[in-house]
């Protein structure tokens, strides 16, 4: 999972890379629902701590891997070689866990603008 994030969703992404990405955590979400604990014991479990982990990283990776792909931008540190414009400011969020159907389902809000006006970012 480290290796696919860094490479397909790190600083530099493209859309190609982000699908990959979503497609390996679909693939492993659904190999994660055969897990199973065999440690029953109730101090100190580490086999529980490591598979809730697992699930829980697998759920972030999902979400983060989504997000960016939704996002047609560089921001940030994020450059998508797709989309070269870096913007200051946009109007995404995510609601967490914001999970319909094993989705990851993204809202937006607008923009309060108060004192500095979003531009582009030029170097």
């Amino acid at each position: 999972m480290k290796k696919i994030m860094f490479d397909d969703v790190g600083i530099y992404r493209s859309e190609k890379g982000m699908k990959s990405a979503i497609e390996k955590i679909a693939e492993w979400k659904a190999r994660f629902k055969q897990v199973r604990v065999t440690d029953t014991g109730r101090i100190f479990n580490t086999e529980l701590l490591n598979a809730w982990e697992l699930g829980n990283m697998l759920e972030i990776a999902d979400v983060i891997a989504e997000c960016a792909l939704n996002r047609t931008e560089s921001r940030g540190g994020h450059s998508r070689e797709d989309f070269p414009t870096a913007m200051m400011s946009t109007g995404s969020s995510i609601r967490l866990p914001g999970k319909k159907n094993d989705k990851v389902e993204i809202g937006y809000k607008p923009v309060v603008i108060t004192k500095y006006q979003p531009k582009e970012r030029v170097y």
